[in-house]
């Protein structure tokens, strides 16, 4: 018993030895690899700023505002200017006017970042948001605090964080903030159909639009992560990172919710994404969207989650391929349970009618069997996917 005590005691002494020997790189490639967290003063800021009524609810004029707004953040940053003349900004025609001049419908603002030493600096990962709203009516000015002032903070935020962490990755990145979300997508739809760099070589896409509430005010602190069964890969590595200390990451199928934002022009042109949001507030579209109501940790934490995975697939060696026809995971079913649940528990705040109810009971129903089989058919998941549209359409 002695000898085995002397000889721990010499292991450890070597082990402690050759410890210290180590160069420091051993030790700060993890800190290399996490970035700085993204700050919840900052992203107060933001969001405060762009749904203030000096940005009038982002639509028209104050959508070019807030696109300058954005560039201006890039260029503080020190972000490389895309477009024609280095601008960060890109154009969108619109209509010809009476006179028959050519007009300008909004603007995209787009920047790019290559880290040093970068392996594949010509492959790109994009994070965007939409900068433009619903403007101001008679009835008053519809600030969109959630949407999606809450989205351009966690770009905004998320370059600042990969840029100062001094973060080693091997793929370029581009920080991009739409227009005319909210009109048909035509923002992003112009972008991809004018790239500023080859559509194949973009890797992989995170699109974020509403970060600072929650699916119908419930008490859940998640953030739906949509699409990850597109991208060869991208449920593992979102399995692997810690992606929020405070919030937890729920997999959707991106069936399940329909086309919902800027990523559809990219989902069509079978480009690997996430479409990240914490869901519709009970204050969507109206003018209740205001920034008092908004949960600043918590856009700073999803901000934090998506630089980590940003990090994550730009060091893997093969970026995310397209997966044309993924089938869902039971977690996916899990979720679309939990969220039954919540909304029965809310019922009777909400006034819920009795065919809503019945709706959720059917749909709470099925998932419950669903997960009592040890597969989940073809049918299933037809099935699921109409039925949670169908749900989140009747009572959100």
């Amino acid at each position: 018993m002695i000898c085995m005590k002397r000889n721990l005691l010499y292991s450890l002494r070597v082990l402690v030895l050759i410890i210290l020997a180590l160069p420091e790189q051993v030790f700060a490639q993890t800190e290399k690899e996490s970035p700085t967290p993204v700050s919840v003063d900052c992203v107060q800021r933001h969001i405060e700023t762009l749904a203030s009524d000096e940005f009038a609810g982002r639509s028209g004029p104050t959508a070019l505002k807030s696109a300058e707004y954005v560039a201006a953040q890039f260029e503080k940053l020190k972000l490389k200017p895309v477009f024609t003349e280095d601008s960060f900004l890109q154009p969108i025609p619109g209509p010809v006017d009476e006179a028959g001049l050519a007009t300008t419908a909004g603007w995209n603002v787009t920047g790019c970042w290559t880290p040093a030493g970068a392996k594949f600096p010509d492959e790109y990962l994009i994070i965007a948001a939409h900068h433009d709203h619903l403007g101001s009516r008679k009835s008053g000015i519809y600030y969109g605090a959630d949407d999606n002032a809450s989205g351009v903070a966690m770009v905004i935020e998320v370059a600042r964080s990969l840029i100062l962490s001094d973060i080693k990755m091997d793929r370029s990145v581009l920080f991009v903030s739409f227009d005319l979300e909210e009109h048909l997508l035509f923002g992003s739809r112009w972008w991809t159909a004018h790239p500023p760099v080859p559509l194949e070589n973009v890797k992989f896409v995170v699109v974020a639009d509403m970060l600072g509430r929650s699916l119908g005010d419930l008490p859940i602190k998640s953030v739906f992560l949509c699409g990850a069964e597109h991208g060869l890969g991208v449920r593992n590595i979102l399995s692997d990172i810690p992606f929020a200390d405070s919030v937890k990451p729920v997999l959707l199928s991106d069936d399940f919710v329909g086309l919902r934002s800027d990523y559809g022009p990219f989902r069509d042109r079978r480009i690997p994404f996430l479409f990240a949001s914490t869901g519709q507030s009970r204050d969507y579209h109206t003018m209740e969207d205001i920034a008092a109501k908004i949960d600043f940790e918590q856009v700073a934490a999803i901000s934090t989650g998506l630089a980590r995975l940003l990090i994550a697939i730009g060091n893997k060696e093969n970026a995310p391929e397209w997966i044309e026809s993924p089938e869902i995971a039971p977690s996916e079913v899990k979720a679309i349970l939990e969220i039954c649940k919540q909304i029965d528990e809310h019922a009777q705040e909400w006034k819920l009618t009795s065919i809503q109810k019945f709706f959720v009971d059917q749909t709470r129903s099925r998932a419950e069997r669903i997960l009592s089989q040890k597969t989940i058919t073809a049918e299933d998941q037809r099935w699921l996917t109409r039925t949670t549209q169908m749900l989140l359409f009747t009572v959100f």
